[in-house]
């Protein structure tokens, strides 16, 4: 008996008490329970209803999450905790009696500061709100804000009024402005340390351990998601289980971390697992590029080839053997590089978001009886169209800017030939490569369970993501194709997993080293997801809301990038101990190097230039960007018209898309010979 159906009971026999009692008693109680009833299921319905709801827009808020302070402040003195309850006005000057002092003393003339009695100590921040402009003079951006100076300790003569800062201004203050003095506390950090620590030492490998700015928003997310899985579990769904699961290899299905989840049991039944909210969060991210990224694309070809465009110029491509860090296409995308298999991976997922079908394709070998993966292969209206994630770029077909399909090289198999650099150098798939090929779907265990399905039902209008794979129908029309010798699932989604929580301890310091830039600087996290977001419209549905405002996701991670928190200053940086400037530093490249990508995607190319050329290229020669910010530099170059220096930088490039890039560089001189004829 439910407290709500008690309640209910209890009414009723109040309501009803008279001679007949007990008669009327048990004919209330049976009409409350059928009442009871009724109102349950339709609270049920309810809940789940809102449950939904707050799931969507925690999906779509996700960048507001995002916590920006390692130590959460709070006041020590305001306006609120003066003397009088009157704002706290300061002056700045030399300290008194101190011969050469900077101007690092603070005064309050009006006497209600209280310093002493509020407990002020060394360490605390002052927040001094005088008329300053923080202006970038690399960018021309301009804010007014206050400037934030470190106590150093009470004035002896006055300590209630009187304070010395560690740092100085350039001048005297001689006007009193507004003041109040902040503390940190180490909360935040602590907890980071020993979180890394923990996966570092721990001998049980895991994944899901990166403590981002946003995780806090995550484990909610699954705890409500699991409330509403809970409730709605008798809702209906277009949704079998995966029967091409069958045909992954042993290890795969017998693998303890994937056994559960992939049988048909475990496909239907199975909850929001901790993973999981990462996951939809990467469908969003890979959502709301592709709705910029596909420029003015309209066909799927066209958009398809602007999403892979964008793919190769923003994950910049690591050798064969990876960098042990990346497993998941998230992870390309916030980490910004990967291999060509990851690489693909994440053009497959934009293109899913944009309900495109892409496939792998896997070309038999002598060398290997399960084949060799070749490329991602767009498929659209009966054709197979072929994008290299290894070239950087798509196999061209007859005509000239046109993409080949699979028929195409079959048919015509001299289209390959122009993929030679010269005798020696030649593309490593042949025709006779192309007698026996296989097409494997692209879905993870999450794609594939009955939860996603369900939950990517309940999702629509600007709010809608593609979180469920729908194999089964592009099964069917592969079948029909002509050049396929088989078709299953592609088996890379479910390996990551493994190999992620088979990482060596030199692999998880990497990784650990790596996130720790976002962890530590949670800024330069949320300028990535802002610059993932882009600019979003206010939705149809709140058009008529006065409050409503668009989402300017790009301009706000250029302002992100330029804060003087991710990009200090040189003078700065040089004052940080060693051990930390590292990593200021790395987060520095990072950010500069980014914002490069962005102006491209602006059409900005001059401003694109300078940041990828004098900012990241001269800054950092041998850095961590150093052969992406080459090859999106050359693209620079080359949509400013300026073919021959993108031709010298494609040429003599020699990293892991060197091929590709010489590839390139022979097409721009041809145009460029063209042009000069």
């Amino acid at each position: 008996m439910t407290k709500r159906f008690i309640v209910i009971l209890g009414l009723a026999f109040v309501g009803a008490i008279t001679l007949f009692m007990d008669s009327c008693r048990r004919a209330g109680s049976s009409r409350a329970r059928s009442a009871a009833s009724h109102r349950s299921v339709d609270s049920g319905r309810k809940d789940s209803h809102a449950l939904v709801k707050a799931v969507t827009t925690e999906l779509n808020n996700l960048p507001t999450a995002v916590v920006l302070e390692l130590k959460p402040p709070f006041p020590i003195l305001d306006d609120s905790k003066s003397a009088d309850g009157q704002p706290v006005l300061a002056t700045c000057s030399v300290t008194p009696g101190v011969t050469g002092s900077p101007y690092n003393y603070l005064s309050v003339p009006k006497g209600n500061a209280q310093f002493d009695t509020l407990g002020v100590r060394a360490g605390d921040q002052v927040r001094y709100f005088v008329n300053y402009t923080q202006e970038d003079p690399e960018y021309g951006v301009q804010q007014l804000t206050h400037i934030e100076l470190p106590v150093r300790r009470l004035d002896t003569e006055n300590r209630q009024n009187g304070l010395i800062l560690d740092a100085g201004l350039s001048g005297p203050m001689p006007i009193p402005s507004r003041i109040e003095i902040w503390r940190f506390s180490d909360k935040r950090m602590i907890e980071l340390s020993k979180r890394i620590k923990h996966y570092l030492s721990s001998p049980k490998q895991f994944i899901g351990w990166e403590p981002s700015p946003d995780e806090s928003a995550l484990v909610l997310l699954r705890d409500r998601l699991n409330q509403w899985l809970r409730n709605a579990s008798s809702d209906t769904v277009s949704w079998q289980p995966e029967p091409l699961v069958s045909q992954l290899s042993p290890n795969l299905q017998e693998a303890k971390r994937l056994r559960e989840s992939l049988t048909p049991k475990g496909q239907e039944t199975g909850l929001f697992e901790p993973t999981d909210p990462r996951q939809l969060q990467q469908a969003i991210w890979s959502r709301d590029i592709a709705r910029w990224a596909k420029g003015d694309g309209h066909t799927d070809l066209q958009v398809a080839a602007a999403l892979f465009d964008w793919t190769v110029r923003n994950i910049q491509l690591d050798p064969p053997e990876g960098s042990g860090i990346v497993h998941q296409p998230w992870q390309a995308l916030m980490y910004g590089h990967g291999t060509a298999a990851q690489r693909a991976w994440v053009f497959a997922e934009l293109c899913r978001q944009r309900q495109l079908d892409v496939v792998m394709l896997v070309v038999k070998t002598e060398e290997s009886s399960a084949g060799r993966w070749w490329l991602p292969a767009l498929w659209s209206e009966g054709h197979l169209y072929l994008f290299d994630s290894q070239l950087g770029m798509p196999i061209p077909g007859e005509q000239p800017d046109s993409v080949a399909t699979l028929s195409d090289l079959v048919s015509t198999p001299e289209l390959l030939k122009q993929l030679d650099l010269d005798e020696d150098h030649t593309y490593p798939i042949l025709a006779d490569n192309l007698q026996q090929i296989e097409a494997q779907l692209i879905s993870s265990p999450l794609q594939i369970s009955r939860r996603a399905a369900l939950l990517q039902q309940k999702l629509d209008g600007d709010g809608f993501a593609v979180l469920s794979a729908d194999n089964r129908r592009v099964a069917a029309e592969l079948k029909e194709y002509p050049n396929l010798k088989s078709i299953r699932l592609w088996p890379q989604p479910y390996q990551a997993i493994l190999d992620e929580r088979a990482m060596t301890q030199k692999q998880r310091q990497q990784a650990a080293m790596r996130f720790v830039t976002f962890a530590q600087r949670p800024r330069l996290w949320k300028a990535r997801v802002l610059h993932f977001q882009g600019t979003k419209e206010i939705p149809i549905s709140q058009q008529n809301n006065p409050l409503a405002q668009p989402d300017l996701g790009h301009k706000n991670a250029t302002t992100l990038y330029l804060d003087p928190r991710i990009r200090p200053p040189k003078a700065i940086l040089e004052k940080i101990e060693p051990s930390k400037r590292v990593l200021y530093n790395r987060v520095k490249v990072d950010a500069s190097y980014w914002l490069g990508l962005l102006r491209y995607d602006l059409g900005d190319y001059e401003i694109a230039a300078h940041w990828l050329q004098e900012r990241t290229l001269q800054s950092e020669p041998f850095g961590p960007w150093t052969t992406g910010a080459r090859y999106n530099l050359a693209r620079t170059y080359e949509s400013m018209g300026q073919l021959e220096a993108a031709v010298k930088l494609l040429a003599y490039d020699d990293s892991p898309q060197s091929y590709g890039n010489k590839l390139r560089a022979e097409r721009l001189q041809q145009e460029l010979n063209a042009k000069r004829e």
